[in-house]
């Protein structure tokens, strides 16, 4: 069985802490991208509404209006071909946001000037109070002070009703509640952040919750195949785990989390092969040990099929290589090799060290961290040497807790 794998050496450790930035990001522009499409709708559906308002009144020649028509008819052609820029343009919605929000101070300062209403400079309160429904807050702060400027300039230079004397507590007025409007609508942006937030971390919580899932039946699949590794992924990957927390480069739950999944995962490749090998008590031949050696790569191909798994390809993938590139299933050496992967190496070489398989009797903890040291530069990362020195107590911790007879037992007959 020859397996061809494309050698890509990707560090995919910062994969799951981009997760929820990712998914934030993509909630946000699905978000703008509506309220984008809905404020222009809402916005023409008016200026229709206005301008036949209007046109019915200068019709049966009623004493209702004073509004412009002309300037309703720009607003809605303006509108108009927003919204066909939307259509038909391919532009992103960074862009259109902005689009939108000069369009809204476009819309108020020609309000002010077509409406007719005498308290036309209310119109430019909603400017803030729009803003605020993005949740973002420089675009709130920016888009509420010029609609600020925009309504002390035209209601300074341009006064709606000339037999109106505009005096200094009559602007300051305004400003104050200008001001009130912008500081609520900044509480409402948020608010709608928490929002966000919450439902992200919603989602979040659900996607690994289900993974964790997906993974526990993996388990239970390939460990049914051989009973001398029952136990042995979980073990894995409690032992790499121990590891990862004494190098900064895990000083992250998340990371910690991923890790993990990929320790459950390592050997699911193994489902694969023929159980008379994986249970085979004595050597296997070179034949044998070749179909053996691509359960790393048909583990790889299986998680980077499943949504949510695809970053623990990695782990999966690159477990057994070596540090001095004697390794499979790509001779990667050194650094080229994935973080992850150099933990996971030493975690699996403990555990199966420590651990009776059909072929051989369990090493004693005292040799397997001897050999562990042995190998250091050639099998192993050499500088990992201090954090597993370090992390002595917990591996002895988790290997007293993982051979307790009564509970191995328990353990069994649950899985039975």
């Amino acid at each position: 069985m020859n397996i061809k794998y494309e050698v890509r050496v990707i560090d995919s450790m910062n994969e799951p802490l981009k997760e929820k930035e990712q998914l934030m990001e993509q909630l946000i522009e699905d978000y703008d991208k509506n309220l984008n499409n809905q404020i222009i709708s809402i916005s023409s559906i008016y200026i229709i509404l206005s301008i036949g308002w209007n046109f019915i009144f200068r019709w049966f020649n009623l004493p209702f209006s004073r509004a412009d028509i002309s300037v309703l008819i720009l607003i809605f052609i303006v509108l108009s071909i927003i919204y066909l820029i939307f259509r038909f343009n391919r532009t992103s919605t960074k862009l259109n946001t902005h689009i939108v929000l000069l369009s809204v101070v476009f819309v108020i300062i020609s309000l002010y000037f077509g409406s007719g209403y005498s308290e036309a400079w209310s119109y430019f309160l909603l400017i803030p109070i729009i803003t605020s429904l993005y949740g973002k807050p420089f675009l709130s702060i920016f888009y509420s002070g010029l609609g600020l400027l925009s309504m002390v300039f035209v209601r300074t230079g341009f006064p709606d009703n000339s037999s109106y004397i505009i005096d200094t507590i009559d602007i300051s007025n305004r400003i104050l509640l200008y001001i009130v409007v912008a500081t609520f609508s900044y509480l409402l942006l948020s608010k709608l952040n928490m929002l966000y937030n919450k439902q992200v971390n919603t989602v979040i919580h659900s996607m690994e919750t289900t993974l964790e899932q997906v993974v526990q039946s993996f388990i239970v699949a390939m460990e049914a195949k051989d009973l001398y590794t029952f136990g042995h992924s979980e073990r894995v990957s409690q032992y790499a785990v121990a590891l990862a927390r004494q190098l900064p480069q895990y000083q992250h739950e998340r990371k910690l989390k991923h890790l993990r999944l990929s320790g459950l995962l390592h050997d699911i490749g193994k489902i694969n092969m023929p159980e008379d090998l994986l249970t085979k008590s004595s050597s296997l031949t070179n034949k044998e040990y070749e179909i053996i050696k691509t359960h790393t790569s048909l583990g790889a191909q299986m998680v980077e099929k499943v949504e949510g798994l695809k970053g623990l390809k990695n782990g999966v993938l690159y477990h057994h290589e070596r540090w001095d590139g004697s390794g499979y299933p790509t001779g990667s050496k050194k650094e080229t090799i994935p973080l992850e992967a150099r933990i996971l190496a030493v975690a699996d070489a403990f555990d199966a060290m420590t651990s009776t398989r059909a072929y051989r009797n369990e090493l004693s903890v005292k040799e397997a961290f001897r050999r562990l040291e042995k190998g250091m530069g050639t099998q192993f990362d050499p500088n990992l040497k201090d954090a597993i020195e370090a992390a002595k107590p917990e591996f002895l911790k988790i290997y007293s807790e993982s051979h307790d007879p009564l509970d191995e037992f328990e353990k069994l007959t649950d899985f039975l």
